[in-house]
Order: structure tokens, then sequence, then C-alpha cells
């Protein structure tokens, strides 16, 4: 039977500015894009940690004038159906449309526009015996051009920029074509399931540019993403269960702003990534396991743009443990152990890595669940 939804959403946000004051004597020259200047550091020239570090900057945080107040309304309508044509054969597909009311006033300009984004998704699935099948689907999605809510007109961090009323004639969404190709096999007599997939993302109409500049707005960029993964899902044995994947992509900018950055990859892109989950369940109430987690090395820069080939963030390796135990039918208790080796890895990093996003150290987390 067909099916459909409708949804209505307003989603408001402001954002204030802050004004901060350092009070606190500078203790060392750092550099930064406009030269030296006097800074604070934690550590000495020895290295060893410098005292009083919790008062060093004495800094004072005041609420400052409201930056922008962002809102968008939207109201979505989605139907899809499934067919069957034959015993082996069937076909699916949807539409989704979205209409949007968009306001944005910032400290830059007053943005209000509003449009209607249609969507779709086609597919056909083909069952080969009674464990398997093929499927192909094509899908589509759009999201608005209108910044980062909590950015206001900060062209260098996302929000948007521009002249308004050049903005709201010509900025168009940003448009995402999915293609896949797969399979997936139930394996083990049931109990396992098997899928295999190669897919393309390509993304039109990317908003870009040097500080997300008046051009950049007005969508200048287009990229694709291409590769292949492969997962396993289920119980090996009756008491030994795993959640597996690996995935290898390539991506290319394939349009920009900046001839140079054509044939460059994204920033902040790994290619190849890895996930291995073991679980094993010892007694009917007792149950422990671990997960390995792998990300390959990444470059900086900024979302959807070209890579930095200056600034590289090492891939990691992570292993994480668990133990549950089932205490009664309601209650049941949990231990968890993240990064267990305690080691030091980077997860991304932001324009010319002077931003770097730092994971978490080993972490310990205990807990109780009550289902009532």
């Amino acid at each position: 039977y067909p099916t459909g939804t409708f949804t209505l959403q307003d989603a408001p946000s402001l954002a204030c500015r802050t004004n901060v004051t350092n009070n606190g004597a500078t203790n060392c020259v750092v550099s930064g894009r406009r030269g030296d200047s006097d800074g604070y550091c934690i550590v000495d020239a020895n290295g060893e940690t410098v005292d009083n570090i919790d008062s060093l900057m004495q800094r004072h945080i005041v609420k400052g004038d409201l930056d922008a107040e962002y809102n968008i309304k939207t109201t979505s309508l989605s139907l899809m159906d499934t067919v069957e044509i034959s015993n082996t054969w069937s076909v699916f597909a949807g539409i989704r449309a979205d209409h949007f009311d968009y306001t944005n006033d910032t400290s830059g300009g007053d943005y209000d526009y509003s449009d209607t984004l249609w969507n779709y998704h086609l597919g056909t699935v083909h069952d080969i015996g009674e464990n398997g099948n093929v499927y192909f689907t094509y899908s589509t999605a759009t999201n608005i051009n209108g910044g980062e809510s909590d950015l206001g007109g900060n062209c260098g961090y996302g929000g948007l920029c521009g002249d308004p009323d050049e903005v709201s004639a010509h900025a168009e969404p940003e448009k995402t074509e999915n293609l896949e190709l797969g399979t997936k096999w139930n394996i083990n007599d049931g109990k396992l399931l098997f899928t295999a997939a190669i897919f393309q993302i390509t993304k039109k109409d990317v908003m870009e540019g040097e500080d997300y500049s008046t051009v950049g707005t007005l969508n200048t960029g287009e990229n694709r993403v291409k590769g292949f993964e492969l997962s396993l899902s289920g119980n090996i044995t009756d008491k030994l269960s795993t959640q597996a994947g690996l995935t290898v992509m390539d991506a290319e900018i394939l349009k920009s702003v900046t001839p140079a950055n054509e044939g460059e990859t994204l920033s902040n892109f790994a290619d190849d990534s890895v996930y291995v989950q073991l679980r094993y369940q010892a007694t009917p109430k007792f149950s422990f396991g671990g997960t390995v987690t792998y990300s390959s090395e990444l470059y900086a820069g900024q979302p959807d743009s070209a890579a930095s080939d200056t600034y590289m963030v090492p891939s990691y390796t992570v292993l994480d443990i668990f133990a549950n135990y089932q205490i009664n039918e309601r209650l049941a208790a949990y231990m968890n152990v993240g990064n267990l080796t305690d080691r030091n890895y980077y997860q991304a990093s932001y324009r010319s890595g002077a931003f770097t996003y730092i994971g978490d150290a080993r972490n310990l987390k205990f807990g109780v669940t009550y289902e009532y």
C-alpha cells in the first residue's frame, strides 16, 4: 500500500555576540595570521606547566548584542509505494516536497526568501532465490543555502553573506544525487546478513569560496564521492555475534570558484574506514566484547572545499571494550571502556589546521537501565 507523511516544523534560533576581556598579564609571544603578538601559554620555555593556570587569563565575558535572528519554517509532504512486478522483481518510488520560509536578520543584512524543494527516489529489487537479492536505487536530496544558524552574517565561519537582494534572487539549494548498486544475502542459516554495495554521490551548487565570499554564497562548487562498502551483521555462533563494516571511498572536486582546486580531494575526508565489533554471550545473563575502529589519514580545510596539502591528520585505530549483566528481567548493568589503550588521536582539522579536534581519551562509564 502507498504510504505518506505530512510534517510542519518551525525552527527559530537567536545568536548573540559575547564581549571577552583578558585582564591577566601575558606571558609569551605567539605567531598568527597577523604576525607575532603577546599571548598566553600554559607551559614555559622549559616545557613546564606555569603556575596559576586556572586564573592565567583572568577572562571576563559579557553577553553582547544580538548578532542574528534566524528562523526557518518548513512544511513537508512525502509519498512512496512499492509494486511487485513478479515473484522475483519489485520496484519502489517516492517523492517529497519541502516548502520553506527562511528569514535571517543579521548585522550584515536581512535575508528573506522562500522556495519549494522537490526530491525523489526510485529503485528496483531482484530476488535471487530465498536468501539473496540485488538492488539498484537512485535518490536525491537538497539543502537550502542559508548559512549556519548560529553564525549570522559571519562569512568566514559559514554564515550567510553577500547582498540580501542578490542572495534572495540567485541563491540555489545544494543538490545531491546518489546512485547505489548492491546485494544482500542471508548466510549461516539466516543468522548472518552480508551486504555489499558500490555507490556514487554527487553534490552540485555547493556553497564554497575563500572565507565563504559573496561569489561562494551563490553556489559555485561541485564534488563527487565514489566508493564501495561491505558489512556483516548477526550471529556467527550461538554465543558470538558481530557488527562489522568496511568502506573505501574516493572524493574529487569537479568544479570550483578556484580552478586550482579542481581534481583535488575534499578536506577532512578519510578514504578508508573499518568498524568491527564482537560480542560474546558467556552466560544467559553476562556478555562482553570489544570494538575496533579505524580511519585513514585526512587533510585540513573548510567544509566542501579542497583539502590542504600542508596539514595532515594521521590515521588512527581505537579499541573499546564493554560488558553487560542482566540482573533480572527489568534491571541491567553495563560498563564501557572507551579508547582502552589511551591513544592520542585526532578526528578532523579545520581550515589551516589551527583548529584540530582531538578524540576522546580513555574513559570509563558505568550505568544501569530499568524497563517498566
